[in-house]
């Protein structure tokens, strides 16, 4: 497998790779969007038609609630301890 990341404007990150069956891959997708103070938002697209998005609200500095779609796993919901 080889590939390239380039980060855009905006930050998000674009990453284009092949691998070794000559399968070309392109993704792209942020993460830690701030919407407010305490929310953060995230997102992924890629061209295998996969394609992702989230959400983080900060309780303290050290705890946050989350909850994440995934168009392969589904619906999930969780807490984040972040260090």
């Amino acid at each position: 497998m080889a590939g390239v990341q380039y980060t855009l404007p905006m930050l998000v990150v674009a990453d284009a790779r092949v691998d070794g069956d000559g399968k070309f891959r392109f993704q792209w997708g942020r993460e830690d969007i701030p919407i407010t103070n305490r929310l953060r938002g995230n997102f992924m697209w890629n061209t295998d038609k996969e394609y992702a998005a989230g959400l983080r609200y900060i309780v303290q500095k050290w705890l946050a609630l989350s909850t994440h779609y995934d168009s392969d796993m589904g619906l999930g919901a969780g807490i984040t301890i972040i260090y």
